[in-house]
């Protein structure tokens, strides 16, 4: 019981999950150069106008620098604990599989049974499918858990002196509303099932957040997003 937790404090404490969330960062980034243009996030904001602003080489650059600053201030700071920190990829990535899997086939298992299973677009690459399911892993989890679940619950606290548990109940409802949303707003196709779909998987994304942390969460929903469209075809 004292290693696993150490090992949760580990991974939920932010320099364990900036190490452990960077090769999945990598995945994606440097991924998107030779995947399909479709395979690019739609809330992500940032790889485009690297591209055009730095070209191929300074894309690379920024990403690698990143990497070095990243892995540069964990062994200078953090000396003592680095060695710990650099060992918990391999667990975490072992343990958000698990959930992975676990989470991907319960959210088919009930949109079956609730007669809202329908088709989605699914890459016919496997590369292309490695890159989408990093790029919503990094920055999906990013915006709606890290950044928007947090900002709204803070917002219902501080503005309408709602208590925690139903701040952050509300925060959980409207940020996976908004993760679902947001598909449709990127070019997508509305419909019942991927609106439906996609808020259930938030609510549940969102619960993983508040009890194991963005990295978790982070490699969690890569590893959903690539069982389920590996499933698919």
């Amino acid at each position: 019981m004292t290693r696993l937790k150490a090992y949760h404090e580990a991974t939920r404490a932010p320099l364990g999950a900036a190490l452990t969330v960077l090769p999945l960062a990598l995945i994606y980034g440097l991924g998107l150069l030779a995947a399909a243009p479709e395979a690019r996030s739609g809330v992500d904001v940032v790889s485009g106008f690297l591209l055009e602003r730095f070209g191929v080489d300074g894309y690379v650059g920024v990403h690698l620098g990143i990497a070095a600053i990243v892995i540069g201030y964990a062994c200078w700071y953090h000396r003592k604990a680095i060695g710990k920190h650099l060992l918990l990829t391999a667990p975490v990535i072992l343990e958000a599989t698990l959930y992975g899997l676990l989470i991907g086939s319960l959210i088919l298992q009930i949109m079956e049974e609730q007669h809202l299973l329908g088709p989605i677009m699914v890459p016919s690459e496997l590369l292309d499918k490695v890159v989408v399911a990093a790029g919503a892993g990094l920055h999906e989890e990013l915006l709606f858990r890290l950044l928007l679940m947090p900002g709204v619950a803070w917002l219902m606290i501080r503005g309408l002196a709602m208590p925690k548990p139903m701040a952050w109940g509300v925060a959980i409802v409207l940020s996976s509303l908004a993760f679902a949303g947001a598909h449709h707003l990127a070019g997508e196709p509305y419909t019942t099932f991927a609106f439906a779909y996609r808020s259930l998987a938030g609510v549940v994304f969102a619960s993983l957040y508040l009890t194991r942390g963005f990295a978790v969460a982070a490699w969690t929903h890569a590893a959903y997003d690539l069982h389920v469209l590996c499933g698919m075809t």
